[in-house]
């Protein structure tokens, strides 16, 4: 990467990889100069996005549910936010955390907050302009549907039924107030059954187990992590803009 560049005359490269929020200890290690943006979404619209992408796979006695399918995502995104969170925090001149909201909703405030980060001029206009890869094709999950309407904020409110909205609510309704994410249901309608207070017990020590597996074993270096996609174009316009 820094051959490349070095190729291309700029000073800096990005990688995006949900994947790097739990090895960023191990990052700093071998690259000392890097620095770390983590993007976070709305949980809700992450379950939703990853489910109709198939993109996550529950224990197997939660598939034949929608609405487990639904509280297993969102459990795992929490857990992915955490682990980026603590492993940041070792670093906290080189850790910054953006909401993927902030990007859509005020570009030019957010961009600006990035670019001091990073060290680099971050210009809205400059970035729509250039139109570098997501900025002229979507990756969105929901593509299909035509660029002109596809509408990356707060789709879970159109697509979830209230059943779904107030099981991920139950299940995962601090770190959403936490990263400013607004309830939408009253507490009353927000109580966990059983079952989800058993996931909310069990996902986690099957994430940690995971992850320990994969870094600790040849055997689970095979498995794979990096399921929080965002999967709208966007996103990609601070990385990309590097590049421009």
């Amino acid at each position: 990467m820094d051959s490349l560049a070095q190729n291309q005359q700029v000073q800096r490269w990005a990688l995006y990889d949900p994947d790097n929020v739990m090895h960023v200890e191990q990052v700093k290690r071998d690259i000392p100069n890097a620095i770390f943006v983590h993007i976070i979404r709305d949980g809700r619209d992450i379950a939703l996005s990853l489910k109709k992408m198939e993109g996550f796979a529950p224990l197997p006695w939660d598939r034949g549910s929608q609405t487990n399918s639904l509280v297993a995502t969102a459990l795992y995104w929490e857990w992915m936010i955490q682990q980026g969170r603590v492993r940041g925090s070792k670093f906290p001149a080189d850790y910054i955390e953006i909401r993927y909201e902030d990007l859509i909703t005020n570009p030019r405030e957010t961009l600006g907050r990035l670019g001091g980060f990073i060290d680099h001029d971050l210009d809205y206009d400059r970035i729509q302009s250039a139109g570098l890869g997501r900025l002229s094709e979507t990756n969105s999950s929901f593509r299909e549907e035509g660029k002109e309407k596809i509408k990356p904020l707060g789709r879970w409110k159109e697509r979830l039924g209230h059943a779904d909205v107030a099981a991920i609510e139950a299940s995962v309704e601090k770190c959403l107030e936490e990263n400013g994410y607004e309830l939408s249901l009253p507490e009353a309608e927000r109580r966990r059954s059983w079952r989800q207070s058993s996931m909310r017990r069990i996902y986690p020590v099957f994430f940690d187990a995971k992850l320990w597996l994969k870094v600790h074993t040849p055997f689970g270096k095979l498995a794979d992590l990096s399921m929080l996609e965002l999967q709208d174009e966007p996103v990609q316009a601070a990385a990309e803009s590097v590049r421009s």
